[in-house]
């Protein structure tokens, strides 16, 4: 199969998350935990989570804090889509869930014009579960990081289901393996259930695992590549 790697713009937040983020996400703990109605969920209630997706993307692309490529066909249409960020000498991560205030109240707010894209949850999030998650997901990263420096932590991999299992991962992840190594770098991932083979492939070992009622996240390290 044929496609491109490619740096990602903001505007292609809206597609990478119709076209590639959201469907890829559908069957993972992560998503199944905080939208627990996703298989009774409207066409209008769909769009809304599309948006809400899409805006968190168009802020991390804005914001620059980490690295993403987008893997398409040569007309465009997504396929696949990573993001990266690297945490050096103990400097605090620059990027974090994000998980608003408002949010961490329960409270739930409708989009309104005028005001900041990510001030808005969906109605059909289920609040405390994201917060219950987040905050198991990053007591882990916190225990597994504690005493490392020099990290690529993977904060993105997703690839249409339509196109899996046709390399589109793998070349990916080689190409963020290639800079890991070049800066010998520790690389570090909280994978579904799906990822945990990809990451394999690549050196990762599962270090710890976040149980959830909707299944297992694994916590996987790559050791830093001295030679």
């Amino acid at each position: 199969m044929k496609f491109i790697l490619s740096d990602v713009n903001v505007g292609d937040g809206e597609q990478i998350s119709r076209h590639i983020e959201v469907p890829a996400m559908r069957n993972g703990p992560l998503h199944q935990l905080m939208f627990p109605s996703h298989n009774i969920l409207s066409v209008e209630q769909k769009e809304e989570i599309i948006r809400w997706y899409t805006n968190m993307l168009e802020d991390a692309f804005m914001d620059r804090w980490e690295s993403f490529l987008k893997a398409t066909n040569i007309d465009g249409t997504p396929y696949g889509f990573c993001g990266w960020t690297v945490i050096e000498k103990n400097e605090t991560p620059k990027t974090t869930t994000r998980v608003k205030p408002e949010i961490q109240q329960g409270i739930q707010q409708k989009p309104q014009p005028n005001i900041k894209r990510n001030n808005w949850i969906p109605e059909t999030i289920d609040a405390g579960a994201w917060v219950a998650v987040s905050q198991a997901l990053r007591t882990e990263r916190n225990r597994v990081l504690q005493n490392l420096n020099n990290i690529c932590r993977i904060t993105f991999m997703a690839v249409n289901p339509d196109y899996q299992r046709q390399g589109i991962g793998s070349r990916m992840m080689e190409r963020m393996c290639e800079e890991i190594d070049r800066h010998r770098r520790h690389a570090y991932v909280l994978a579904s259930p799906e990822g945990v083979r990809l990451y394999s492939k690549f050196g990762f070992v599962v270090v710890g695992q976040v149980r959830t009622d909707k299944g297992i996240i694994t916590s996987m390290l790559r050791q830093s590549r001295q030679s």
